[in-house]
C-alpha cells in the first residue's frame, strides 16, 4: 500500500467554529471533486452539492466507483499517481483507519471540535476516531491499518444504520394469511411465520441472506440472537478465555439450537449469493424474507421494489430469553474523509460541516433511503418519512438492553469471524455438521483465537 505524506493539514487552514454555517465568501473558484462508493448516493449529493453552491460558490462534483472493490482500487493508484478526491465516503471504522494509516486521509482531530461532535447520534462521533484499542490491534503482523496513531480521526458518520433487520414481502405475507400491521414479537413468532409463508409457496416462500460472505450469518443474525438469549455478560464470554462459558459451552450450544431453527427455511442456494444478490433475489420475490440491515432498504428500492410493499422488523428475541426488547446500537456505516493531498482542505470542511447539518442530512436521508448519522431529534419524523423513520425506531441508546455490534473489545485481537462465518454456514443452511459438532468447531476457533 503506496504511503503517502499529508500535503496540507485541515487544522492549519480551517476557520475555527464549526456551528452549521456553510456560508463563505471568496470560494467561488473552487471546484472539488467527491467520491463514493455508493450508486444510491450521487443523486442526493448532487442534489446537496447544488444547493450547497448557492450558499458558498464551491462546485462539488460526485463519482461513484462501484463496487467496493473498484473503489479501493481507485482510490489506490489516484493516491500513487497523486490524483485523488478532495474527500471521500468511505466505510466507517475500518476502511477509513486502512487508508488513514497508509497516509491516504487528513488527520480531523484538530479540526473536528466537540460542537460538532455533538450533532451526531450517540455512539457514532467517534468512529472514525483511532483508540488505545485500535492503535494496539493495528501493531499486529499484517494488520490492514498500520500505521495509525492514537488519538488520530479519519471520518466523521456520514450514514448510520444497524445489522440485524428483517425485510418481508407484504404481498406474500398477505396471501400466506399473515398480518404485516404485527410484525412477529419473539423469536418463536418469527420461525412461526417462516414455516407459514414456505408452506404457502415452497418455491418462493423461505430466507434469503448474502451467506457468500458467511460472516453476515453469524453477525447480523446469530450474534444479536445471542447477545438477547444470554444478556451482555453471558454473551461476551462465548468469545473470551473460559472454556466453560466460550463458544463449546451449554452457552454456546443453546444460541445455535436457535440459529438452526432457520435452517428448513433458507431459499435453496442462499449460501452462493452475496449480499447484493440476496437483496436482488428479494426484490424479485424469489424469497419472503430477507435478513440484512437497515441499510438494505434502499438496495431494495433500488432493484425495483417500492419501500411501502416491504415490512421491516428488528430480529425477535426469544421470549426466555436476558433481553425481551432488544434494541440495537446505531453504528457508523460510512463516513465522510478528506483527502491528505487536497489543495482546498478548507472548502472541503465546508462541505463536510454543510453535509451534516440537521436539515441537509434529513434531506439526505430522505433521498438516498439511509439513516443519517445526524442526530434529528424531533424533525426526525418530518425529515425521514416513514419508512425511514419506522427503521430508526429499532435504535436504542447504550446500555444492557442495547445490542452494538462494534463493541468487540472482548474478542481477542486474532479473533477471524469469516472462520466463525464458514463453520456456521456449513450448519446452517449445508447442514454438514450439527449444532452440537459447530459448537465444538466453534469453541475451538475461539480458543485458537487467545494462544
Amino acid at each position: 500500500m503506496v504511503r503517502l505524506l499529508a500535503a496540507l493539514t485541515a487544522s492549519a487552514l480551517f476557520v475555527s467554529g464549526c456551528s452549521g454555517s456553510s456560508s463563505g465568501g471568496g470560494s467561488g473558484d473552487v471546484t472539488l471533486e467527491m467520491w463514493t462508493f455508493k450508486q444510491t448516493h450521487v443523486k442526493p449529493l448532487e442534489a446537496a452539492a447544488a444547493t450547497f453552491k448557492q450558499q458558498t460558490g464551491i462546485t462539488v462534483k460526485v463519482t461513484a466507483y462501484t463496487p467496493d472493490d473498484t473503489f479501493k482500487s481507485k482510490v489506490m493508484s489516484a493516491a500513487s499517481t497523486k490524483n485523488l478526491a478532495d474527500v471521500m465516503e468511505v466505510h466507517a471504522a475500518g476502511e477509513d483507519f486502512v487508508l488513514g494509516g497508509a497516509g491516504i486521509l487528513a488527520d480531523l482531530k484538530d479540526t473536528v471540535n466537540e460542537g460538532w461532535k455533538a450533532r451526531f447520534l450517540k455512539g457514532t462521533a467517534d468512529a472514525g476516531l483511532v483508540s488505545d484499542l485500535r492503535y494496539q490491534r493495528s501493531l499486529q503482523p499484517k494488520a490492514a491499518d498500520a500505521g495509525i496513531k492514537q488519538g488520530q480521526l479519519f471520518s466523521v458518520p456520514f450514514t448510520t444504520g444497524a445489522f440485524g433487520i428483517v425485510y418481508a414481502n407484504k404481498a406474500k405475507l398477505a396471501a400466506a394469511g399473515l398480518d404485516p400491521a404485527k410484525p412477529p414479537a419473539t423469536w418463536a413468532d418469527f420461525i412461526s411465520w417462516l414455516k407459514t409463508a414456505q408452506e404457502k409457496d415452497p418455491q418462493s416462500g423461505g430466507l434469503t441472506l448474502g451467506l457468500k460472505s458467511s460472516s453476515t450469518g453469524f453477525n447480523w443474525t446469530l450474534q444479536p440472537l445471542a447477545y438477547a438469549y444470554l444478556g451482555k455478560e453471558r454473551y461476551q464470554a462465548l468469545f473470551g478465555k473460559d472454556s466453560g462459558k466460550a463458544f463449546g459451552s451449554p452457552d454456546g450450544q443453546q444460541v445455535l439450537a436457535l440459529y438452526d431453527q432457520l435452517t428448513p427455511y433458507w431459499t435453496p442456494g442462499t449460501q452462493t449469493l452475496g449480499i447484493d444478490d440476496a437483496d436482488r433475489a428479494f426484490a424479485q420475490g424469489k424469497s419472503t424474507f430477507n435478513i440484512g440491515g437497515t441499510f438494505t432498504l434502499a438496495a431494495i428500492q433500488q432493484e425495483g421494489m417500492k419501500a411501502g410493499d416491504v415490512l421491516a422488523f428488528s430480529l425477535p428475541a426469544a421470549a426466555d430469553g436476558a433481553v425481551k426488547n432488544l434494541k440495537l446500537a446505531p453504528l457508523a456505516l460510512t463516513g465522510l474523509s478528506m483527502s491528505a493531498q487536497t489543495k482546498n482542505p478548507d472548502a472541503v470542511v465546508k462541505w463536510m460541516d454543510f453535509l451534516t447539518t440537521v436539515d441537509q442530512a434529513g434531506a439526505f436521508a430522505k433521498a438516498s433511503l439511509d439513516l443519517p448519522g445526524v442526530d434529528l431529534g424531533d424533525k426526525a419524523g418530518e425529515l425521514l418519512g416513514p419508512d425511514l423513520a419506522a427503521l430508526q425506531q429499532s435504535f436504542g441508546d447504550p446500555g444492557p438492553q442495547t445490542y452494538d455490534a462494534f463493541d468487540v473489545a472482548f474478542q481477542s485481537p486474532t479473533y477471524d469471524q469469516a472462520i466463525a462465518g464458514d463453520a456456521l454456514v456449513k450448519m446452517s443452511p449445508l447442514k454438514q455438521e450439527t449444532p452440537e459438532s459447530t459448537n465444538r468447531q466453534l469453541g475451538t476457533i475461539i480458543a485458537d483465537s487467545w494462544k
